[in-house]
């Protein structure tokens, strides 16, 4: 069987959240990190997050990934997450500001294509990064781009002959398209707030 691990991709403070760390936010009174967690620890065998600050994951028993190139974007941490990857063949990453992730979906990105060096929905047309699922196999190329500043993770999907998880896909896996609400605002905050009350 396939070894796919998941790594959280933590990211830095949230400058339009007031310096907030996205995976502590609370949502519906609980942290979008433990909403992740509770989704991928059933799903993989190895969960891990790719931080500079260890401390809130120590806490929940979450192996922690430093990230190597501060201020290079979400391209470092898929990089952190491949260059950690150990004997996987491919990691799935997710942003730490999904709280929403559909168990559904985190499957299929698991398991759905396994040849391919990237899988990653494309909801309406728009790629999803940071809720794909990549090969180890891609960690020099990942390597390289960062080496040259070539930080665009769409561009690594697409010069990568990724396989994309359309809309109609994903009208079976997550009708919603709630795993992409992220938080980079107040207004994305009171939205996800609104959801989290109305989900089971």
């Amino acid at each position: 069987m396939r070894k796919v691990a998941a790594a959280i991709i933590a990211g830095g403070p949230a400058r339009r959240l007031g310096g907030a760390v996205k995976p502590l936010i609370e949502i519906g009174r609980q942290a979008v990190a433990d909403r992740q967690l509770a989704v991928l620890q059933p799903l993989f065998a190895r969960v891990f997050a790719v931080a500079n600050d260890p401390a809130p994951w120590a806490a929940r028993g979450v192996e922690v990934v430093g990230d190597r190139v501060v201020g290079a974007g979400p391209l470092a941490g898929v990089a952190a997450a491949l260059g950690a990857a150990g004997d996987a063949e491919a990691v799935v990453c997710v942003a730490g500001d999904l709280p929403f992730l559909a168990p559904v979906l985190l499957a299929a990105l698991r398991d759905a294509a396994p040849e391919a060096a990237a899988l990653a929905p494309r909801p309406g047309g728009r790629a999803e990064p940071l809720c794909a699922r990549y090969s180890a196999a891609l960690r020099a190329d990942v390597e390289a781009r960062l080496a040259a500043g070539r930080l665009a993770l769409h561009e690594l999907l697409g010069e990568s002959g990724a396989v994309w998880l359309t809309d109609t896909d994903l009208g079976a896996l997550d009708p919603g398209r709630l795993s992409f609400v992220n938080l980079n605002t107040p207004d994305d905050l009171r939205r996800a707030e609104e959801i989290a009350r109305w989900l089971p």
